[in-house]
């Protein structure tokens, strides 16, 4: 009578063992390939979350412009107060309430809150723009900057479109990559783009110029309006 023997667990286990595992050349070649995926997948997934940042502070703008239209119809004026007080004054002159919402509002979702003042970590958001703070308003409450009230009076009812109301402070590197959005003294929101000012000639084509400068030293006559001080 033939004897069947029985084969060894552990021997089987040990031939699947090393035919499952991967040589030092397959695991090198996966590597390479997770390297190249990487390098072409990471700048096109960068470049969408700044074009959604980007989307995200044109749409936040527009929501600001119905609190400076609210303003207008509650005050029969625009506000009085420069810089970050001058679209601060939609919730300190009580038009907004001061609500965490709108205190984000009131600044731009592209820029980290926890980027501003350190001071301001003691305050809770929602009174950031409380009417008992708006004569501490300045640049380090918001990552916008407002019109100068003071060197740039607004006169009627609307603007021609060339001078800006608020934008993107830029300071120090920049809101958004190349791009600044911008609301106008016509209420409406346009962005402008630093590759066509330099192709126009209106900002230097040197390597240095990284960003749109904001603010009375600016190159652009219609962001000379705007300012970061009370």
């Amino acid at each position: 009578m033939k004897t069947i023997r029985p084969t060894s667990v552990l021997g089987g286990t040990h031939r699947l063992a090393r035919r499952a595992g991967f040589t030092l050349v397959e695991l090198i070649a996966v590597f390479v390939i997770i390297g190249l995926l990487a390098a072409a997948v990471v700048p096109n997934v960068m470049s969408a979350i700044r074009s959604g940042e980007e989307a995200a502070c044109e749409q936040n703008l527009g929501k600001v412009r119905e609190g400076f239209l609210q303003y207008k119809q509650k005050y029969e004026r625009w506000p009085n107060r420069s810089g970050v007080g001058f679209f601060a004054a939609i919730v300190t002159d009580k038009v907004w309430m001061p609500t965490v919402a709108n205190s984000k509002r009131l600044n731009c979702p592209g820029v980290a809150m926890n980027s501003l003042d350190p001071g301001l970590d003691e305050i809770p958001v929602e009174d950031w723009y409380a009417p008992e703070n708006k004569d501490a308003l300045d640049g380090s409450w918001s990552s916008y900057a407002g019109r100068d009230v003071r060197r740039a009076r607004i006169r009627g009812t609307m603007g021609s479109g060339k001078t800006a109301f608020m934008a993107d402070d830029n300071d120090p590197e920049g809101n958004h990559f190349t791009t600044t959005n911008v609301l106008w003294d016509d209420l409406q929101v346009r962005s402008l783009e630093l590759v066509e000012l330099q192709d126009r000639g209106e900002l230097s084509k040197d390597e240095s110029v990284e960003f749109i400068p904001v603010g009375p030293d600016s190159p652009i006559e219609g962001l000379r309006a705007l300012s970061l001080d009370k």
